[in-house]
């Protein structure tokens, strides 16, 4: 099972019911709608279809609009603008344009009011995602003036970009404001805010949804300078994170961007803070069906990093493969997750806080005694952000009967959701009733061990897991196939019981049998097993038996 989840920016490529669906099927975990493109009305359909294919396919899948903050852009020109290296020209507002004719042959219009203001002598100033660069050289009046050490051709609303300015204009712009409220109106489940420079700006965001009584995580985009160094208050306050590479290339040039990305995933990962690692990462299949294996390394080092989200963004929105894409990613990311990986360090968790220690408790317990998984039921997902932050090895379903906390999960790590309309867990029967429907699932096989968290809602406050449990499923009262969990084989001269609902799966039949007639099965479990074909080597000496910490071995000659 894939632990790391994928998020993809659906588009022209990936709009329809149908197409969506069959991205769920391959992989996708997270839907992105970016509010840069488009309009509401366009917008509302997209979301309408993504819930109506997650109908379809049974998936829960969590939707993330994404708002464009304040970017500058030039204005619309009448021509493409051909500035050559080594050339003066004037940057200003489209409406002074007229005020300086003696600039009307080397004017570059922006719409952005502040950029003047904003800008000072030497400071670099980019076209273009970087592909045109000039330096300020000095301020006329309304206008400044700017030379080109890279040329190139300027076409109407390329992006412009300030990295050695503090850029005045909010990162939650009206127009933000605008495309927020519309949807939350749409029930969406995460809201990206893009050029992020302090904490004080995710703040603004979560004051108006606190305002809106809205519980919808934020999304913080590292993609500047001046975010980068505050990255330590940033995390305070934000839920997410994501290395925006794209700007921040722009910004702080390509060759930084790995030591930048390795170093915001380190510490989401010691601050418990989900982390996304986005851009260009599988860009050639917009237009071809494989990557470049450069690009199957980008996203396997990813992996190895500890990022908890991986993005596609113009592969699945544009490209000519949608669906191939989220399946190579899903594959990327599978092989990578086999290879051996640090977890998180026990001392970067405080552990002092009951729902963490339990968390911790559980995840090292699963893995001990090789339960199938971890049962998390939680009603605001906060117990399965917490498991998933210590990166355990067993799989966690997270069991809520909230929808939007299910479609959270779809953020965590390791975690995925079931969804259970209706459930009392002060109800005495609750955790059977819940085994019940996880069993029926298809996912568990009689026998199976699993960790069961929650919180006891008559004695402990809601909101924390103060509770561990294992269970055997074939051993609980109403569990389908309840009783079917012994293993038999026999040969003339002796009958082998293993009782598979008692077997803690130690090894100790398997270390002292020189014969080979304890195995464990190829399956995902590793539960121990009988190797039918090997009981005629059997002595019938009894050791295992012996060896046996549960009483889960009989052996019965025949001849007593």
């Amino acid at each position: 099972m894939r632990r790391a989840k994928i998020l993809g920016t659906l588009g022209p490529s990936s709009n329809t019911i149908e197409k969506i669906a069959e991205l769920i099927d391959a992989g996708l975990n997270v839907a992105r709608v970016n509010m840069s493109h488009g309009t509401h009305e366009g917008h509302k359909e997209l979301i309408s279809n993504i819930r109506e294919a997650s109908k379809r396919t049974n998936k829960e899948i969590g939707i993330m609009i994404d708002l464009q903050g304040p970017k500058i852009r030039l204005d619309k020109v009448d021509k493409p603008l051909e500035p050559n290296e080594g050339e003066e020209w004037v940057i200003g507002q489209t409406k002074d344009k007229d005020k300086y004719p003696e600039y009307k042959d080397c004017y570059i219009p922006t719409i952005y009011d502040k950029l003047v203001d904003d800008c000072h002598d030497g400071a670099r100033i980019l076209f273009d995602d970087g592909l045109l660069q000039a330096t300020a050289v000095e301020r006329d009046r309304d206008v400044y003036k700017i030379k080109f050490t890279v040329g190139g051709i300027l076409k109407s609303n390329k992006g412009i970009n300030l990295p050695d300015c503090e850029v005045s204009a909010p990162a939650f712009t009206e127009k933000d404001k605008e495309d927020l409220l519309f949807a939350l109106g749409q029930d969406i489940d995460f809201v990206a805010l893009s050029f992020v420079r302090k904490a004080e700006d995710i703040l603004q965001v979560k004051t108006l949804l606190h305002k809106l009584k809205m519980n919808v995580p934020i999304v913080s985009k590292i993609e500047k300078p001046q975010a980068v160094d505050n990255l330590e208050e940033i995390l305070k306050v934000t839920d997410i994170v994501m290395v925006a590479r794209g700007d921040m290339g722009v910004e702080v040039g390509n060759h930084l961007v790995p030591a930048i990305q390795k170093h915001i995933i380190r510490l989401c990962n010691t601050r418990h803070v989900p982390v996304i690692t986005a851009t260009q990462m599988l860009e050639t299949m917009t237009e071809n069906p494989t990557p470049t294996r450069a690009e199957a390394s980008d996203v396997a080092n990813a992996i190895w990093d500890g990022t908890d989200i991986v993005m596609l963004s113009g592969e699945t929105a544009a490209g000519k493969h949608p669906v191939k894409v989220v399946k190579m990613m899903s594959n990327i990311i599978e092989e990578a997750e086999k290879s051996p990986k640090d977890r998180p360090l026990l001392r970067h968790m405080d552990l002092s806080n009951v729902n963490a220690s339990v968390m911790v408790a559980a995840s090292m317990i699963a893995e001990k005694i090789k339960a199938k998984r971890i049962l998390c039921v939680t009603e605001s997902g906060n117990s399965c952000r917490k498991i998933s932050m210590f990166r355990p090895l067993t799989p966690v379903l997270g069991i809520t009967n909230s929808i939007q906390t299910a479609r959270k999960m779809c953020m965590y790590w390791g975690v995925y959701p079931f969804y259970i309309h209706e459930f009392d867990e002060d109800n005495f029967d609750f955790q059977i009733d819940v085994l019940n429907k996880v069993k029926n699932d298809g996912s568990f096989h009689n026998g199976d061990k699993v960790v069961i968290t929650r919180g006891d809602g008559k004695f402990f406050s809601r909101g924390s897991s103060n509770s561990v449990k294992v269970e055997i499923l074939n051993d609980l009262p109403g569990v389908p196939g309840s009783g079917e969990g012994m293993e038999k084989a026999s040969d003339d001269k002796k009958d082998i019981h293993l009782d598979t609902s008692v077997c803690a799966s130690c090894n100790n039949c398997i270390s002292v049998c020189p014969h080979g007639i304890w195995t464990l099965t190829n399956d995902e479990s590793k539960r121990t097993t009988i190797a039918k074909d090997k009981i005629g080597a059997c002595t019938i000496d009894m050791e295992c038996v012996e060896k046996c910490p549960t009483g889960a071995i009989e052996i019965i000659s025949k001849f007593l």
